[in-house]
C-alpha cells in the first residue's frame, strides 16, 4: 500500500511573504543608512526579522520545496526569477508595517506610500537586489519582467523615470496574503452552482474537451453564449468543479484584456478558476487577449467567459466554445428531483427550457421557506405548482421581448383530430427525435443550415386546435413554447419588426424553445408589387424572415387561418403543412365529452349526441360553452355546492347561444323541450347594510 502523502498546511509552512517583506525592510535599512537617513534605517532594523543584509546572491523570497502558499503559485505560474521576486516584494513593502509606509511617503516626490524606481536603483547599486548592480540593468530587467508584462507591478507616472512609482497591482497583496478581494468591476456572484442535472451536458464532445483542458490546467479560454449569462455561468462553474478545480463566479462589466489579465493574476495566486459573466449589450467581438506569460501550458489558469457575444479574440490562448442551449429533458428532470426531492418523480421537467440547475436550487429554497412558515408539509402536486411559480419568478429574463412563454402540459389524448392529422403530427415529433441517426450517422443534409430544424404550417379556421397541437409537439419534445405576441412585435417603424423578430429567433435557438407564430399570415404575408418605399422594405422584411426560418435549428409552428395569404415561398421551406378542418359530428361529441370533466355534476338527462348533431361548433367554442354552462349551474346551486341537478341542458344551450352571438352567427334554436334561458334556483344576495 502506497504511503500517504501529507500536503503542507498553513500551520506547517512558514509565512514566506511576511518573512520576505521583513528581509526587504532590512535591505532598505542598509540603503537608507548609505543615504544618511540613520533614523529611518534604525527603525527598519528594529522590525522583527529585518536583520541587516549585506551582499545577496539570491532573492529575499525563499522558496523551499513544496508548500501551498499563494506566493509560491504566482512565482511558479509566471516563472519568476530571483530579481522578479525581489521587485515584487519591494513593490509590496508598504504593506509590511505602517512605519514603512511613512518612510516611503517621505522618500516619494509626491508623498505616496510606495517605493520609486529610483529607490530600487539605489538598492541595485548597493548590491541589495538579486542579479543587478546598476540602474541601467535595472531598467532593462524591469521592462522585461513577467510581472510588468502581466501588470502585476507597474512603473506609474509621467515624470523622470527614477521618480516613477513602483506600484503593485490592486489587490495583489490581498491575494498573496490569503485575503479576499477582486477588481472593482468583478463582483463575486453568490448564487449556487450545483453539479446535479448536468450529466448529459457534461458528456457532449465539446464539453468533454473543455473538461479535460480544465483538468490539465491548459491555458484555454472557454466561451459560452446565452441570453441568460448569470444563470449560465453557474453551469460553467459546475463544469470547473467536475474537473476537480475550485471555481469563482464573477459578474463583470464587458470583459476586456485589462480586466481578464487582472483576474487571471489573482486567480493564479489563489489557485481558483474564474468564471466571468456579463449581460452587457453586444457591441462586436470580445477582446480577451492576455500576455503570453498567462498562456503557458501547465502553469496557467483557465478562464471561462459567458456573454451575449458569439465570438471572442483570445490569442495567444486557445479557445473552446461549449454549447449553452437548453439542457436535455432528462437533465432538467434530474435537476428538479435533486433540488426538491419531496417532489417524488414528476412526469415532466419543471420551468422554462432555458432553466439552469442554479435557478432550481434558488426556487427550491424559496418553496421550502414558505412550507416552513406555513408549518405544514406540501403534497406533491402543491410542491410542483409552488416550484413552477418560484422558477417563473426567478427566470423572467428567459422570455425575450415580443413573446409569451408557455409551459406545455398538453398530451396526445387532448387532441381531437382525424387519424391522418394525428399521424402527421407524430411524424413531425419522430423527425426531431431521429436527427442523430439521419443527420449525424447517415450524413443527410451535410453542412446545411437549418438541417436540425422542424418547420410546420397549421392552417384552418379559428378554434380548430392549432395552438393546442403546437403545445402537444412542444411537450413531446420537452420544450417550452414561445408564442410570438404580434402586438408587441410588429412596429410601424421601418426595420423594427425585423429586429424584434430576429431577437425572438435567436432566443428560441439558444433556449431550445419551440416558436409559435399565431396568425402567421400577418408576418409572413405574400410579397406585393412595389408601390412605395414601405412596400419595398416590407418585401425585404419578408425575404429576411423566409431566410431566417429556413436557417432555424429548432421548432417553428406557423398557424394561419388562411393558407392562401402566405407567401408561396414558404411551401418549400416547411416540412409539414397540416390542415385543421372544423370538427365533424363525431369529433364534436368527443370534444363535448372531453370538456365536461368526469367530476362535473352533469344532469343525466343531457344528451351530448344531440348537442353535437345540432350545433356546428369548433373545439374552442365547445370548450367556452362548457365552461360558461358550469358557471351558470354553479350560480343556480345552493351554497352547499350540491343542490339542484347540476349542469343541465338549459345551461348548455344558453351558453351555446351566447357563443353563436359572439361569433355573429344565427343561433339554430334549442332542442325540443329545452328552454333558452335557465331559471334561477336561489334568490339574489341582499346588501349587508341596514335600511335607513
Amino acid at each position: 500500500m502506497a504511503e500517504a502523502i501529507l500536503l503542507p498546511t498553513r500551520d506547517s509552512c512558514p509565512d514566506r511573504l511576511d518573512a520576505a517583506l521583513a528581509r526587504m525592510a532590512g535591505r532598505l535599512s542598509v540603503a537608507l543608512e548609505a543615504l544618511g537617513d540613520e533614523t529611518a534605517a534604525r527603525f527598519l532594523r528594529s522590525l522583527p526579522g529585518a536583520a541587516a543584509a549585506g551582499q545577496v546572491d539570491g532573492s529575499c523570497l525563499d522558496l523551499p520545496a513544496g508548500g501551498w502558499q499563494p506566493v509560491d503559485r504566482l512565482v511558479a505560474g509566471l516563472a519568476l526569477g530571483p530579481l522578479d521576486r525581489d521587485l515584487m516584494v519591494l513593490s509590496l513593502i508598504g504593506h509590511h508595517h505602517e512605519g514603512v509606509g511613512a518612510i516611503l511617503r517621505a522618500l516619494h516626490p509626491e508623498g505616496q506610500p510606495w517605493p520609486t524606481v529610483g529607490l530600487a536603483g539605489t538598492l541595485a547599486e548597493q548590491g541589495l537586489l538579486a542579479g543587478v548592480a546598476t540602474r541601467a540593468r535595472l531598467r532593462t530587467a524591469l521592462a522585461g519582467s513577467p510581472l510588468a508584462r502581466v501588470r502585476a507591478i507597474t512603473a506609474d507616472g509621467t515624470g523622470p523615470f527614477p521618480d516613477r512609482t513602483l506600484r503593485p497591482a490592486p489587490l495583489l497583496f490581498e491575494a498573496l496574503a490569503g485575503l479576499d478581494g477582486w477588481p472593482t468591476d468583478a463582483v463575486p456572484d453568490p448564487r449556487p452552482a450545483p453539479s446535479w442535472g448536468l450529466d448529459h451536458w457534461l458528456e457532449l464532445p465539446a464539453v468533454r474537451a473543455a473538461h479535460l483542458a480544465l483538468e490539465r490546467q491548459a491555458p484555454v479560454t472557454v466561451l459560452a453564449t446565452g441570453d441568460r449569462p448569470g444563470p449560465l455561468a453557474g453551469r460553467l462553474a459546475a463544469l470547473v468543479s467536475a474537473s476537480g478545480r475550485v471555481p469563482v463566479v464573477l459578474r463583470t462589466r464587458r470583459p476586456d484584456p485589462d480586466l481578464a489579465t487582472a483576474v487571471l493574476v489573482l486567480a493564479l495566486a489563489r489557485d481558483v478558476v474564474p468564471v466571468l459573466w456579463s449581460d452587457d449589450t453586444p457591441v462586436g467581438q470580445l477582446d480577451l487577449t492576455v500576455p503570453p506569460e498567462l498562456a503557458v501550458p501547465q502553469r496557467s489558469v483557465p478562464l471561462l467567459v459567458v456573454s451575449r457575444e458569439t465570438a471572442a479574440a483570445t490569442w495567444p490562448r486557445q479557445s473552446l466554445t461549449v454549447p449553452a442551449g437548453a439542457l436535455d429533458p432528462a437533465d432538467r428532470h434530474a435537476a428538479a428531483v435533486a433540488a426538491l426531492p419531496e417532489l417524488g418523480n414528476p412526469a415532466r421537467p419543471i420551468g422554462p427550457a432555458s432553466i439552469e440547475p442554479g435557478d432550481l436550487a434558488v426556487a427550491a429554497a424559496d418553496v421550502r421557506m414558505r412550507a416552513a412558515l406555513l408549518d405544514r408539509p406540501l403534497a406533491s402536486d402543491d410542491l410542483r405548482r409552488e416550484l413552477t411559480a418560484a422558477v417563473d419568478a426567478h427566470t423572467t429574463d428567459a422570455v425575450p421581448p415580443g413573446a409569451v412563454l408557455r409551459h406545455p402540459q398538453a398530451a396526445w389524448d387532448d387532441l381531437v383530430l382525424p387519424p391522418d392529422r394525428t399521424r402527421q403530427l407524430r411524424e413531425a415529433v419522430d423527425r426531431m427525435r431521429a436527427q442523430p441517426v439521419v443527420v449525424d450517422r447517415w450524413g443527410f443534409l451535410p453542412g446545411r443550415h437549418g438541417a436540425r430544424g422542424l418547420r410546420l404550417l397549421f392552417c384552418g379556421p379559428p378554434g380548430t386546435g392549432k395552438t393546442l397541437a403546437a403545445e402537444v409537439i412542444a411537450a413531446e419534445l420537452g420544450r417550452d413554447l414561445l408564442v410570438v405576441d404580434l402586438s408587441r412585435l410588429v412596429s410601424k417603424w421601418i426595420g423594427e419588426t425585423e429586429k424584434n423578430l430576429a431577437a425572438v429567433f435567436d432566443a428560441a435557438e439558444r433556449s431550445g424553445a419551440a416558436l409559435l407564430f399565431d396568425e402567421a399570415d400577418a408576418l409572413f404575408a405574400k410579397r406585393t408589387e412595389v408601390g412605395d418605399a414601405r412596400d419595398r422594405y416590407a418585401n425585404l422584411e419578408t425575404a429576411y424572415l423566409l431566410s431566417r426560418l429556413e436557417r432555424l435549428d429548432g421548432v417553428a409552428v406557423l398557424a394561419s387561418n388562411l393558407r392562401q395569404n402566405l407567401d408561396a415561398a414558404f411551401a418549400r421551406r416547411i416540412e409539414f403543412i397540416i390542415p385543421f378542418d372544423p370538427p365533424d359530428e363525431q369529433a364534436r361529441l368527443a370534444l363535448w365529452r372531453r370538456h365536461l370533466p368526469a367530476t362535473a355534476p352533469v344532469d343525466p338527462a343531457v344528451d351530448l349526441s344531440e348537442l353535437a348533431a345540432l350545433y356546428d361548433l369548433s373545439g374552442a367554442l365547445i370548450r367556452n360553452a362548457a365552461v360558461a354552462a358550469a358557471f351558470l349551474a354553479a350560480a343556480n346551486t345552493d351554497a352547499g355546492g350540491d343542490g339542484g341537478a347540476g349542469i343541465g341542458s338549459e345551461h348548455l344551450v344558453h351558453a351555446i347561444r351566447r357563443e353563436y352571438v359572439k361569433a355573429g352567427q344565427a343561433f339554430p334554436g334549442p332542442p325540443p323541450g329545452v328552454p333558452i334561458h335557465p331559471s334561477s334556483r336561489k334568490e339574489s344576495p341582499r346588501w349587508p347594510h341596514r335600511s335607513p
